[in-house]
């Protein structure tokens, strides 16, 4: 079980992108072959592609892996102390977290907002497209706090007296 919780985006990734795959298999080979197409299933895919990219964020993040201006980065931290990086590392922290929390705020909103509205060829409501931007950052949200949580215990084991 904690294998799943410890690697819950990943699997999701997966399937999602598999999901794609089979989606647009299925399109292209029904297209070419019996000149067929269906609407459902490109909708279907572009709704999956959303979800992926905001699980995918908490993905990246737990990996480690979004973007940063290395240069910008580097040229800071060199003239930084260890305590000033600490306290620049908190505030990227606490402003990612900010922004997380206005992106689950107002997905939710968007969200509520859009149960009424339908998609065009499968006809359900756009909440289900939307609901992802607010799961995708709650997911971030939390591997942000276990990543400060894991810093915080790194900083604590390395406190001078600390053995």
């Amino acid at each position: 079980m904690k294998r799943l919780v410890d690697n819950f985006e990943e699997y999701v990734c997966v399937f999602f992108f598999l999901l794609i795959f089979i989606l647009m298999s299925m399109q292209v080979f029904t297209r070419y072959l019996f000149g067929i197409t269906f609407a459902w299933n490109e909708e279907m895919a572009r709704y999956t592609f959303v979800w992926l990219t905001f699980i995918g964020a908490a993905y990246a993040r737990k990996q480690k892996a979004h973007i940063r201006i290395e240069i910008v980065y580097e040229i800071i931290n060199k003239r930084l102390s260890k305590t000033g990086q600490q306290v620049l590392q908190i505030m990227k922290q606490v402003l990612t977290m900010g922004f997380l929390g206005q992106l689950i705020y107002f997905g939710y909103v968007l969200a509520n907002r859009s149960w009424r509205f339908r998609s065009q060829a499968m006809q359900i409501p756009q909440f289900y497209l939307y609901i992802s931007v607010v799961i995708g950052a709650a997911l971030f949200l939390v591997r942000e706090l276990e990543a400060i949580g894991q810093q915080v215990k790194t900083d604590i084991s390395a406190m001078p007296g600390k053995e």
